[in-house]
């Protein structure tokens, strides 16, 4: 893809990711102004069995026609023809594999935003379509992008040993309630220590949770959090020799503002921020501790996850 103006298509709607994200690509006056793609086309979406993604589409989709004049069509092929490269923004990860089945025979890169898929079984599925169609795909949560946590990890000497994480973690009512702020931490420990994950456990004590995985060579991630609690994102990360403190240093359009100069190389044809392989064993990651904390807190075996 060449340095012109890439053409983006939305898929879902149902996301303020939408619309903070069409802020700083289409407003030129903000200091947080990512130049370099605009929205062209979006589809509406959302899931008529949950009210926190059909209840808030209205609303979106007005800010978008009305704010930054960006079209909203009837069907998630014309989106696809409108656009250089395409979002799939939609909330429920029940419906992304069918969303990007319907976009990858256009061989256009796709970001899926979090959760990637709602089970580790359909995002295998979804990287054998991406494999089958030579689809360029990725999925992040922009936490990983956090300006304290970039600048711990670049504070690493070698690989990193141990990371401790806490943080909000709300659970929303109905689906996706534990997942859907818990995936932020999980994304964190995976962009510190990796893929290959062999053991996870989680306990938990009335609302408080704590959540543990096991990689190989005695490294360790840890995740604690009292869902009733509003607290900070935050933790620390050690090498063999120090330990280096993870804190807030930026703010939400900091974080979307760095998550959409990635995905514009993306875009351009640079390697994917997250690997695909890493992104799925999140998901599994997520299904392993869930199974733990209904068996009382047992150490569990991650299921294989190679692409």
């Amino acid at each position: 893809m060449s340095d012109a103006e890439i053409k983006i298509g939305i898929i879902g709607l149902d996301s303020s990711h939408a619309v903070q994200y069409a802020k700083l690509l289409h407003e030129s006056d903000p200091s947080h102004h990512v130049a370099g793609g605009r929205m062209v086309a979006a589809y509406a979406g959302g899931s008529p069995d949950w009210e926190l993604s059909h209840g808030r589409v209205a609303g979106f989709r007005r800010e978008l026609e009305q704010g930054f004049a960006i079209p909203v069509v009837d069907t998630i092929a014309e989106v696809v023809a409108a656009a250089d490269a395409i979002m799939i923004l939609t909330i429920d990860g029940r419906v992304h594999l069918e969303q990007f089945t319907a976009v990858a025979a256009a061989g256009k890169p796709v970001y899926i935003d979090k959760p990637l898929t709602a089970t580790a079984a359909e995002a295998r599925q979804l990287a054998a379509v991406a494999a089958n169609t030579g689809t360029r795909v990725f999925s992040s949560s922009v936490w990983r992008y956090a300006v304290g946590f970039q600048e711990a990890m670049a504070a690493l000497v070698g690989p990193a040993r141990h990371l401790s994480l806490h943080g909000q973690w709300p659970e929303h009512p109905g689906l996706h309630g534990w997942t859907w702020y818990g995936i932020h931490q999980v994304e964190m420990l995976y962009a510190a220590l990796g893929a290959g994950c062999q053991r996870v456990s989680a306990v938990r004590d009335g609302a408080a949770e704590v959540i543990t995985g096991f990689w190989s060579g005695g490294r360790t991630g840890t995740i604690a959090t009292n869902h009733d609690e509003e607290l900070t994102y935050g933790g620390w990360v050690a090498d063999a020799a120090a330990t280096h403190a993870i804190e807030v240093k930026d703010t939400l359009q900091d974080r979307y503002a760095a998550f959409l100069r990635g995905l514009l190389a993306f875009y351009r044809g640079e390697p994917a921020p997250v690997a695909l392989a890493e992104t799925i064993e999140t998901i599994a990651f997520m299904e392993t501790a869930w199974r733990s904390r209904a068996q009382g807190g047992g150490l569990l075996d991650l299921p294989g996850t190679t692409v």
